[in-house]
C-alpha cells in the first residue's frame, strides 16, 4: 500500500507539471497594460493615425455609423494636434498650452478658449466643463495605465491573434488581445508583441443593441519631429468665430426654451 501511494503522489506531481509550465507562460495583462502606457507616457512627441468608426447608436441625432480618419500629434507637456476627415468634413482640434481652438473646416467656423494646461489638465477641464474630452485622448496622458484601470474593473489575457496592416492589409502584426470589462463597456485592446503599441480597440457598450466603437491604429512614430506650425492655429481666410457653450450653458439654454 505504501508503494501504491507513493507511486501515486509520484505520478500526480509528473502530471501536474505540465500544467504549472503553461500556467506560466500566460502573458500577465496588466503587466502588458503597464508596459503599452509607459512606453506612450515616455515619448516626449509621436503621432499616429487612426481608423474610427462609430455606431449611430452612440451619436445623438445620427441613424448612420460615423467614419473618420484621424491624424494625431502629442508634444509633451501640452501640445495637442488632430485633424479628422469623414463625410461630414473635417475638423481640426489644437492645443498648444496656452489655449485650445476647434475649427470645422468645411463650415469655416471656429470656437477659441484659454487652456492653460497640461494634456491631463486639458482633458479633466473639458470633460468637466465641456463635456467632451479630445479624440483618443486616453492614449496620451501622462499616465495612460491608471486612465484605463479607472475605467476597466478588471482585465484579462485573451490570446494572441494577427492584425492586418501595410498596402491593402498585405502585411500583418502578432497582438496581444485584451479583454477589460467596465461599467459603461467592454473593450478589447489589441497590443502588438513587437513594439507593445496599441493597433485595435474594440469598445462594446452596454446599451441595447451593444454599439460599439471600433478603432485601428497605424504608423506610430514616437520620434516625431516637433514643428510648432504644427501646433499654431492661423484662421482660414473669411472664418468666422463662433462661442463654446459650457455644458452650464446648454442645460440653461435648453430648460429657458
Amino acid at each position: 500500500m505504501l508503494t501504491k501511494l507513493i507511486t501515486t503522489i509520484a505520478l500526480s506531481a509528473l502530471l501536474a507539471v505540465p500544467a504549472l509550465a503553461v500556467d506560466a507562460q500566460i502573458p500577465n495583462a496588466d503587466q502588458l497594460l503597464r508596459q503599452m502606457s509607459a512606453k506612450l507616457a515616455a515619448a516626449k512627441s509621436f503621432s499616429f493615425t487612426a481608423e474610427r468608426k462609430i455606431d449611430a447608436a452612440l451619436i445623438a441625432g445620427r441613424d448612420v455609423p460615423e467614419e473618420a480618419r484621424l491624424a494625431v500629434s502629442v508634444q509633451r507637456p501640452n501640445h495637442l494636434a488632430v485633424r479628422a476627415v469623414s463625410k461630414a468634413g473635417t475638423r481640426r482640434f489644437i492645443a498648444d498650452g496656452r489655449s485650445l481652438t476647434l475649427l470645422d473646416e468645411t463650415k469655416n467656423v471656429y470656437a477659441t478658449v484659454p487652456m492653460p494646461a497640461t494634456l491631463d489638465g486639458l482633458v479633466a477641464e473639458l470633460d468637466a466643463k465641456y463635456g467632451f474630452t479630445p479624440p483618443l485622448a486616453e492614449f496620451t496622458l501622462s499616465n495612460p495605465h491608471a486612465n484605463f484601470r479607472r475605467e476597466a474593473r478588471t482585465v484579462a489575457y485573451l490570446g494572441r491573434a494577427k492584425v492586418s496592416v501595410g498596402f491593402l492589409g498585405l502585411g500583418s502584426v502578432e497582438c496581444h488581445r485584451l479583454a477589460l470589462k467596465g461599467q459603461e463597456a467592454d473593450a478589447e485592446l489589441w497590443i502588438a508583441a513587437g513594439d507593445l503599441l496599441p493597433r485595435k480597440l474594440v469598445a462594446t457598450f452596454h446599451r441595447d443593441g451593444q454599439p460599439q466603437v471600433r478603432i485601428d491604429f497605424s504608423a506610430w512614430n514616437l520620434a516625431a519631429p516637433t514643428s510648432a506650425a504644427a501646433f499654431t492655429f492661423t484662421p482660414p481666410s473669411g472664418a468666422q468665430r463662433i462661442e463654446m457653450w459650457t455644458t452650464a450653458r446648454m442645460q440653461a439654454a435648453v430648460k429657458k426654451s
